[in-house]
């Protein structure tokens, strides 16, 4: 019984043939001490019986180290599936994670970018041609790193284009002037359409022009009518991308409200400086007066006000009375509040005829804040006489100082009173 209970475990862990060769050495054992040492023979039937049952209760026990074999074996590749598939889910989160992060620094780089982008437009916006040039060029020159690039506008007394404005080196064979037809500058002009490098590859007819010092070129647009263009010259070769392009064109969309308005300034202080109605000093004056008297003798900043006012239905009393009538109505209203302040204050036209504007020396933002509630009172108690018909037009007022806990240029004294202004309208 022994020797069927060793076999059996043995095939049970080391498999069949291990069980059986265990079986006939154990039997061959137990012969041969019967043998020798009792002088005996085993009897044939009772070893046949232990040799028969042994081989089948080996077969039976191989049969159970092939069933936990199978056992083990799914379980491990159970075991390595889930492990895997644990490690793909880990790989995957990783890289989820990785995106998302990635993601986030992308929309943080481009709030960052639209902020700065924000700031520089808001450079941009003032009255110095030159100024805004300069600044719409250096916010190119930021976001696109290119190294050198230009702007030229259109001179018609030549019927060429004239450089206005470099910045970075000068290109090797460039020109002052250039030809409207002979040139990419001048083919961007006639056709109000943006050059790139690669459109050489396209048409003939650009190929055969100088695109020397022309990687790309825009057309800058101002009342719907091209302006000028702006050259990039020089521009790193991993910048070079339709993101660029559009890019340039975004920028330059942003600027041309402010270039126009500086163009419009520039023209204003190449014409006229007194109305022909009233004979009252025009916007140019004011904003000359502006600059001059932001500091007094030592250098500290003078505390000044301006005051804009404005007809609410200005239209319609010009339909009904005609331009010069309402344009002295404004002028003696406007009068009559600045015979009001003892600051010696002084009246100017605004940029258009709906609007005068009176500056206050002298005057912090908290007196200027007393003075137009007191205005509004006065106008608003008063009638005014035009052909034979009392009229009380309705005024809107837009203020702001400087000199009193903060430092404004003009441009800023103007757009904090035209703002106010505006916010009345809404």
């Amino acid at each position: 019984m022994l020797i069927i209970t060793v076999s059996i475990l043995m095939s049970f862990w080391h498999g069949r043939l291990a069980g059986l060769l265990t079986l006939g050495i154990s039997l061959l054992m137990y012969c041969g001490g019967q043998i020798f040492l009792f002088n005996e023979i085993p009897e044939l039937l009772q070893i046949f019986n232990v040799l028969s049952l042994g081989i089948l209760l080996i077969y039976l026990g191989g049969a159970l180290r092939k069933l936990r074999e199978y056992k083990m074996t799914k379980i491990m590749r159970r075991f390595r599936r889930n492990s895997e598939e644990r490690n793909q889910l880990s790989k995957i989160s990783h890289a989820q994670q990785d995106i998302i992060q990635e993601l986030e620094e992308r929309v943080t780089r481009q709030k960052d970018a639209i902020n700065l982008l924000y700031d520089r437009i808001h450079e941009i916006d003032c009255l110095d041609t030159n100024l805004s040039i300069s600044k719409l060029l250096d916010t190119l020159t930021h976001f696109t790193e290119a190294e050198a690039l230009s702007l030229w506008v259109y001179d018609p007394s030549l019927n060429k284009l004239r450089l206005r404005m470099r910045k970075g080196d000068e290109q090797e064979g460039e020109q002052p002037i250039l030809d409207l037809k002979e040139s990419i500058e001048g083919w961007v002009f006639r056709n109000n359409q943006l050059f790139s490098m690669r459109m050489t590859l396209d048409y003939d007819n650009l190929n055969q022009l100088n695109s020397k010092n022309s990687i790309m070129c825009f057309p800058v647009v101002l009342d719907n009518k091209t302006w000028g263009v702006v050259n990039i010259e020089s521009l790193p070769f991993i910048k070079y991308s339709e993101y660029t392009e559009n890019l340039v064109q975004i920028i330059i969309s942003l600027a041309q409200p402010a270039l126009k308005k500086a163009l419009d300034f520039e023209n204003l202080l190449m014409g006229e400086e007194q109305h022909d109605i009233t004979g009252l000093p025009q916007f140019t004056q004011l904003y000359r007066i502006l600059d001059k008297n932001r500091y007094d003798e030592s250098g500290t900043i003078n505390s000044s006000s301006l005051i804009l006012i404005e007809f609410q239905e200005y239209p319609e009393l010009i339909d009904e009375y005609g331009t010069e009538r309402i344009i002295k109505l404004q002028a003696e209203l406007s009068k009559s509040l600045a015979d009001k302040q003892i600051n010696s204050p002084e009246l100017f036209h605004y940029r258009d005829d709906s609007k005068m504007a009176l500056y206050v020396p002298h005057m912090d933002f908290d007196g200027c804040s007393l003075f137009c509630l007191e205005a509004l009172e006065s106008i608003n108690s008063k009638s005014w006489d035009l052909d034979g018909k009392k009229i009380s037009p309705d005024v809107n007022l837009g203020y702001a100082s400087s000199g009193t806990g903060e430092k404004m240029d003009p441009d800023d004294l103007i757009k904090r009173a035209e703002f106010l202004l505006e916010i009345q309208k809404i």
